[in-house]
């Protein structure tokens, strides 16, 4: 239920907070990006799939930890003098080096205690984390009861409604705050205007099969009956405004976006003509 739901719900997310799943998600050029410590138990995971499906021989020196070979003096061997299978885990743990510079972020790399190494890296990145248990768990507490007093604000729209309830859920996630599907869709429910959503809410409980609705179903379910409704309103209404946001999205205020596009005819084809030649 849950993957089901967020991955139904990234577009609104992504329109609200583009930059920061952009980092969480990144590309197949760049790893997912940690921002804050407080994400690292989501990220964790994320990143490990991400190297291992791109660079999987970078990822042993996450596990074990690499140890540049010597020669007789104790001194670190040139590379160029190193054997391809040393050479080749050099460039492993330099390669792994490089995938953290990028997927950390900076403010973060240099309060972290570490030699240097992959390894030593990775370790005091999860040490870090368990350190701010504390942080995690006040703001664990902070959400819940976010979540117990989540509802609908003043003059906010039933999609505004949704998309802050949907960003809820994902910090929620972030810190394991787990809720069954029954819960999540009672909340949002009770979290709608009820002179608006009420008759519907009670004839959509009485229907078979309410009790097996997804949160995304639900979800559905509201974003339809909310077009119907609006689908009403415009038809009653013959003298309204047109509502242009609907299709067209220039802004109407701007002179240089105002231009509505342009469909040739024959009729101005050639007034453009005569114009041109005048």
């Amino acid at each position: 239920m849950e993957e089901e739901f967020f991955n139904a719900f990234a577009t609104p997310i992504i329109v609200t907070q583009q930059t920061m799943l952009e980092n969480e998600t990144r590309t197949m050029q760049k790893p997912p990006k940690l921002m804050n410590i407080e994400e690292y138990k989501g990220w964790e995971g994320r990143f490990e799939n991400w190297v291992q499906a791109n660079y999987l021989d970078a990822w042993e020196c996450v596990e074990t930890k690499y140890v540049r070979p010597t020669n007789d003096d104790a001194e670190e061997v040139a590379i160029k003098d190193m054997c391809a299978d040393d050479k080749k885990k050099y460039k492993n743990e330099k390669m792994m080096l490089s995938l953290l510079q990028q997927a950390v972020k900076e403010d973060i790399l240099v309060l972290l205690q570490h030699n240097g190494s992959v390894y030593s890296i990775m370790k005091a990145l999860r040490s870090k984390v368990v350190g701010s248990q504390e942080m995690i768990k006040n703001k664990k507490t902070l959400l819940k009861k976010e979540f117990n007093l989540f509802r609908g604000l003043k003059n906010e729209s039933t999609k505004q409604i949704i998309e802050r309830y949907c960003n809820l859920l994902v910090n929620m996630k972030r810190v394991s705050i787990n809720k069954d599907n029954e819960e999540l869709i009672e909340k949002l429910a009770d979290a709608l205007p009820h002179e608006t959503w009420g008759t519907y809410l009670m004839m959509l409980r009485n229907k078979k099969g309410f009790s097996n609705l997804t949160l995304s179903k639900f979800i559905e379910k509201i974003e339809a009956q909310e077009m119907e409704q609006r689908k009403i309103s415009r038809m009653k209404d013959f003298d309204g405004e047109q509502d242009i946001g609907l299709y067209y999205k220039a802004r109407l205020n701007d002179k240089s976006t105002n231009m509505s596009p342009k469909i040739e005819t024959a009729f101005n084809a050639k007034s453009s003509s005569g114009s041109s030649s005048k």
